[in-house]
Formats: structure tokens, sequence, C-alpha cells
């Protein structure tokens, strides 16, 4: 593990150097794309730090967007909607 900046920790693999998953604040877990072997089929379902994208990008899904990480209040929404099977 590695503190990149304050409040942000990054893991990586001893052997090869590969990013490896990180465990925020006891909730969820990142996982790096790069680390996955097979379609993992989840889809994203939201866009995060649109506010600093390149400006030659363009978005071409209708995904929230959201300027830097989404308020709680999305993903306590978004764990509702899970819950009911929506």
């Amino acid at each position: 593990r590695y503190q990149s900046s304050a409040g942000n920790v990054r893991s990586f693999c001893r052997v090869c150097g590969s990013n490896m998953p990180v465990l925020e604040n006891g909730s969820h877990v990142i996982i790096p794309a790069g680390t996955l072997d097979d379609d993992p089929v989840v889809r994203p379902i939201v866009n995060i730090f649109v506010g600093s994208k390149a400006p030659w990008f363009e978005i071409d899904d209708t995904l929230p967007r959201f300027n830097e990480f989404p308020p709680t209040e999305f993903w306590e929404s978004v764990a509702t909607a899970t819950k009911r099977g929506v």
C-alpha cells in the first residue's frame, strides 16, 4: 500500500506491481479494471470526476454525471434500488 496523497491509498502486487483492489472506508472496494481477466458482468452506473475530464473526451451515454465524487445520497439511492431489484 502506498499513500499517494492525503486520503488516497493505492495498493500494488509485490510480485508484478499491478494495481490491486483497495478497501475504501470499510464500506466498498475499488477494483482497478486492468486487474480483471474476464467480463465482470456489472456495468457502469455513473460518470464521476466529469469536471476534470479531458476537454476532447465526449461522454456518449445517459448515465448521471458528477463533477466530483457523487454525494452519499446518490449511493444510498443506488443501494435502495439494488435491494428492491430495480
